[in-house]
């Protein structure tokens, strides 16, 4: 249970995969098909599972991830939002650039930020400070 407590927001999809019990065919079988049984967005050329719709199917809380968004700021640097998308460095800023990243990206001068209402709502977190879901 503490390995789930430590799963960021988003995972690639290998370890949803490990997690349903799939295999790697299976899984992007699934994903091309439309069945996979919880949410997958591309970011680029990778696939993200969406972790509260994963712990959902599995039965399990996902108050670790509405607390982690919680605590964010209203706009996040654009490196944070790459952690809690399991995206590496390289490839979020890559994705910024191009405008291909998987929510919009705010460009400030030469800083790149994402709005929380954006992520969450991307990755299926409700508003937790006041209990409503973040449409």
């Amino acid at each position: 249970m503490n390995a789930l407590a430590a799963l960021s927001p988003a995972i690639p999809l290998s370890i949803g995969n490990d997690l349903l019990a799939l295999s790697r065919t299976a899984g992007y079988r699934m994903v091309n098909e439309g069945t996979y049984p919880c949410t997958v967005f591309k970011a680029g050329d990778q696939h993200r599972v969406v972790t509260a719709d994963l712990l959902g199917i599995l039965g399990l809380p996902d108050l670790h991830i509405r607390q982690r968004m919680a605590r964010l700021p209203p706009a996040i640097r654009l490196s944070e939002a790459n952690d809690l998308l399991s995206l590496s460095r390289t490839t979020g800023y890559k994705l910024a650039r191009n405008g291909q990243y998987p929510c919009h990206v705010l460009r400030l001068g030469t800083e790149y930020r994402v709005r929380k209402h954006e992520l969450q709502r991307l990755l299926h977190i409700g508003d937790v400070s006041s209990g409503r879901a973040a449409a």
